[in-house]
């Protein structure tokens, strides 16, 4: 967002948009379980909007992007199926065995969550659902990553 102040004559601006790339879409996904069989994780980053990732009917489960090398990250964007998380976090890891929270929420509503936190570097980014909002799994149609 930008506030632009404009004088008094009359003046013509142009606005151009760079769409920021999602670091997400086609990478590698590794997840805690796929049920049923159909919905594996990676149609959660393959830029379908009509594929989607679905988990176990139990709660904690995640879904992992790798990256591929290290890059800073300040904005994830889920896209939930009904079956939600009404709690879970999103975490970094340079790894993929040690974790650091850099969101945390108990209140989830489904629909598309707008995740920003402050840029952290690393490889590797996930979900980790605590909390179902339904008797099913999680699920998502995408999750998507950006650099801010």
């Amino acid at each position: 967002a930008h506030d632009i102040v404009a004088p008094a004559a009359n003046t013509t601006y142009t606005a151009t948009f760079t769409r920021r790339p999602n670091l997400a879409q086609g990478r590698a996904v590794a997840v805690s379980s796929v049920y049923p069989a159909g919905y594996p994780g990676a149609r959660a980053v393959d830029g379908d909007p009509a594929t989607r990732w679905s988990s176990a009917y139990s709660a904690p489960q995640w879904i992992r992007v790798d990256l591929g090398s290290a890059k800073s990250v300040g904005r994830v964007l889920l896209r939930w199926e009904r079956a939600y998380g009404t709690a879970y976090q999103i975490q970094m890891s340079s790894d993929a065995a040690s974790w650091t929270t850099v969101y945390s929420t108990t209140t989830g509503n489904g629909g598309i969550d707008n995740v920003t936190f402050t840029p952290r570097t690393g490889r590797y980014v996930r979900m980790y659902g605590t909390t179902r909002a339904t008797s099913w799994g999680f699920s998502l149609w995408e999750l998507e990553i950006y650099n801010s």
